[in-house]
């Protein structure tokens, strides 16, 4: 009954812990308005899912090579959220900047500064 290197086992738990990430993303960095529990979980978070999507992909067993190629392009998505998503300090609304490789300058709730 080993889990490990079994995909049939792993995806299933992948899921389910996708979908709860998933949620509690969506109410910590989208509904709530607590603009600096959003700026102190938010760096971590990245840091959480791309260690679990990394572990995940060992789980499932993938060859190395898959692994070698994941890891380099997890850290490169990382990296892009944190410059293209900005919390708002006047209204706590959460700004995703569409053009890649530049971060929002403006809060597209309320119009501020960001």
């Amino acid at each position: 009954m080993e889990i490990i290197g079994n995909p049939d086992r792993v995806f299933p738990i992948f899921f389910g812990v996708w979908v709860i990430l998933g949620a509690a993303s969506f109410y910590l960095f989208y509904i709530s308005k607590d603009v600096e529990r959003k700026k102190r979980l938010f760096k971590p978070f990245l840091a959480v899912t791309g260690v679990l999507f990394l572990g995940f992909i060992w789980a499932m067993g993938f060859p190395p090579f898959i692994l070698a190629i994941a890891a380099p392009m997890t850290v490169l998505i990382m990296y892009l959220n944190s410059r293209m998503i900005r919390f708002c300090d006047q209204c706590g609304g959460t700004t995703m900047q569409q053009m890649p490789f530049s971060p929002p300058k403006h809060c597209t709730h309320c119009g501020a500064r960001l």
